[in-house]
């Protein structure tokens, strides 16, 4: 079975620093770099620091100006990502022609960026777009009041209670100090804390020796923050529901209602066990929301990894007259799962065939495997998911729809 994910070797600089690569004999060199701290990492009372420190850190590459590393990444034919926020992790990357001069000066920005910054210029510049940036996700602050209302009501004595979005708050970015953003940074980017993915046409020797030269190989004390174990609380939901009439916060006519519903998922029930009820609910969804009563373009699940606990959706978009009945017919697709074996069958057999047609772009490869270690702090080889889901009985999909039942559910409607 063609499994590229099995072919990554990894390498430990003499610093720490974790190198996962794979040789393709491509003209490309395409590098992922994960730093092991997100928004997660904030202070309760200073939420959205791992984001601010994001910004800041691509404002204060030393020895250059940002505008001119961006164009040297252009001027090459080149991509760049000066950085993404999210709850587990920082992440950063670049792809670059295979040519030893210009991987040694993207090594030497992204190093020098990451692991020996000041971060003192444009601070106050930052915190103005990052407040513009909060403003565009929440045009109005009710919308913020709906994001928190779900995660205090299911997520009660976890972190994720004080959460909204990687982005932060007002009460956080506002306040925030450049000493805090240059704490942080030198608590978290450290080489003991950071991955780092490369993909394409660079030998194993050359690369690591290229690294071990460039910023990256410098020695700079830390420690690489752990997985976090299950949550094994089964949070009690304080509220069930809320339903919020749009006409009361806008004069706009809107012929649609937005329905969600949300649940805390238990992080260690089997990920393919999972990965396949996800399958059997969205056709069950699309059968009976979408094709029998055409009541929604589209239906689906989905789920939010937050290492030691998940949370699981079912969202859509649906015709107002359906508002009063949707969650009972949602309530009704959960519990036809266990009872379609034909289905469980069906999507099982489809999903392991697809094990063995992998088609993969360099990029995609890097991608997944930087997802793999911000989630998992290792590569996962097909092979590995082929094998768990050979395991995949149809008792844990019943199971897993326990894990949905009414008690544990908060529902959230916007209707016109």
């Amino acid at each position: 079975m063609y499994d590229p994910f099995a072919e990554f070797k990894k390498n430990v600089l003499s610093n720490g620093l974790e190198v996962h690569s794979v040789f393709w004999d491509r003209p490309w060199i395409r590098v992922e770099i994960v730093v092991h701290s997100g928004a997660r990492e904030d202070p309760v009372a200073m939420p959205g620091l791992a984001h601010f420190v994001e910004h800041a850190v691509r404002k204060n590459i030393p020895n250059r100006e940002f505008n001119k590393a961006n164009e040297f990444f252009e001027a090459c034919g080149g991509e760049t990502g000066f950085g993404t926020t999210n709850y587990l992790s920082t992440q950063y990357g670049f792809a670059i022609p295979a040519n030893p001069a210009i991987f040694r000066e993207a090594l030497s920005i992204f190093g020098s960026m990451l692991l020996g910054a000041r971060l003192g210029k444009d601070v106050e510049r930052e915190r103005m777009v990052i407040h513009r940036e909060f403003n565009t996700r929440y045009s109005h602050l009710e919308k913020l009041e709906w994001d928190m209302g779900i995660r205090k009501a299911l997520f009660k004595g976890h972190r994720l209670e004080t959460y909204n979005r990687p982005l932060g708050r007002p009460e956080g970015f506002l306040s925030t100090t450049q000493d805090d953003l240059q704490r942080f940074y030198d608590t978290h980017y450290v080489p003991a804390n950071i991955s780092v993915v490369i993909v394409g046409g660079v030998q194993t020797e050359e690369m690591l020796a290229e690294l071990e030269k460039s910023p990256f190989g410098i020695q700079k004390s830390g420690v690489r923050n752990p997985i976090s174990q299950p949550f094994k609380k089964v949070p009690v939901v304080l509220e069930h529901s809320k339903v919020v009439k749009l006409s009361e916060h806008s004069n706009f006519t809107v012929d649609q209602t937005e329905y969600k519903a949300t649940w805390a998922f238990p992080a260690d029930f089997p990920r393919q066990a999972r990965r396949v009820f996800n399958q059997m609910l969205d056709n069950i969804l699309w059968e009976e929301v979408r094709e029998k009563r055409g009541l929604a373009y589209s239906i689906n699940t989905a789920s939010s990894d937050f290492q030691d606990i998940l949370e699981y959706e079912i969202v859509g978009q649906i015709v107002p007259t359906a508002t009063s009945y949707i969650d009972e017919l949602v309530r009704k697709c959960i519990r036809m799962v266990p009872s379609r074996r034909d289905l469980f069958v069906r999507k099982l057999r489809s999903t392991i065939q697809r094990c063995s047609m992998l088609d993969l772009s360099g990029s995609d490869l890097a991608d997944n495997a930087a997802d793999d270690l911000l989630r998992h702090h290792r590569i996962i080889s097909m092979l590995e998911v082929r094998d768990a889901l050979e395991k995949v009985t149809h008792e844990q999909i019943e199971e897993a729809a326990t894990f949905l039942s009414s008690d544990r559910q908060y529902t959230f409607i916007l209707s016109p």
